[in-house]
């Protein structure tokens, strides 16, 4: 008998601890959903909003230096074997290596543009209304990850595995009115509490194993706090900083606008003759 009361006693224990690492691994899993869909987001636009422009212009310049740099090579090439350079040859080895760059260039106007719309959307006037949105969203998709989430109910049933997909994608989707739908839905059948015909070495396993997972989603939410766009966090509500960094962006911009012109200017003059030198899109 005193055997039998210490197993249960010690089962007890472990399904308390197990509901409380349940607590936290919905936690986290909330924190690092977070980040990915809500969070990174944002950041990223105002990064963007911010540096970003700039920088498409430092890298356009750099392009722009880095063909001409191209063509003067070209163009010397033939004056050192003493023969009259191919124009037309010339031309298309730069063509071909701008078709590299203005992909490139294409690729980082849109990430402009998309940031643009993603403020635009998030406009300050929307700002309180979609703030208490948010937090209703988080608190309710807290609760389901607690009640759905196959890593906590391994032995869930099928139409539980597929209410938490949809569940996921309401949350990440930003779609409040689903999520509580489905929080309903979740209402007419909870997934059944765990049997108590189940040993106290399956327990401790279970315990094991969540505490494992909590591990390793710490360790993903510190590795993200540790890149982009996490490590602009803090710089981007300092204004000083910021202001101080667009300056250095612009002044690179003035010194590679220098260093283009005096390239055009050699490569016109090995030419020998006035001849179009702008290969990128969108250059400065």
């Amino acid at each position: 008998m005193s055997n039998q009361l210490t197993i249960s006693l010690r089962k007890k224990q472990l399904q308390e601890e197990y509901e409380r690492l349940q607590a936290v691994y919905s936690n986290l899993i909330a924190v690092r959903d977070e980040m990915v869909q809500v969070e990174a987001p944002r950041l990223e636009a105002l990064y963007m909003e911010t540096l970003g422009q700039l920088q498409y212009e430092v890298l356009s310049l750099e392009y722009d230096i880095a063909l001409l740099k191209l063509e003067r090579d070209l163009l010397q090439a033939y004056v050192n074997r003493g023969e009259k350079p191919d124009i037309e040859e010339v031309d298309e080895e730069v063509s071909k290596a701008a078709g590299a760059y203005n992909e490139t260039l294409h690729e980082e106007e849109e990430k402009i543009k998309e940031a643009k719309a993603y403020l635009e959307y998030h406009s300050e006037e929307d700002k309180e209304k979609e703030e208490l949105k948010k937090r209703e969203l988080k608190v309710l998709y807290k609760r389901m990850v607690q009640m759905l989430h196959p890593d906590l109910h391994p032995e869930q049933a099928e139409w539980e595995k597929e209410l938490f997909l949809k569940v996921q994608d309401a949350y990440r989707e930003g779609n409040l009115e689903r999520l509580r739908q489905l929080a309903e839905e979740l209402n007419t059948g909870v997934p059944s509490a765990m049997v108590d015909s189940e040993t106290v070495e399956e327990w401790e396993e279970r315990v094991r194993k969540l505490k494992g997972q909590i591990d390793v989603l710490r360790q993903e939410i510190e590795d993200r706090k540790s890149s982009f766009p996490f490590t602009y966090k803090e710089k981007l509500n300092d204004k000083e900083l910021m202001s101080a960094m667009q300056e250095q962006l612009r002044a690179r911009i003035e010194m590679l606008k220098r260093e283009k012109e005096r390239l055009a200017k050699i490569v016109k003059m090995m030419k020998g003759k006035k001849h179009g030198t702008r290969h990128c899109k969108n250059q400065s």
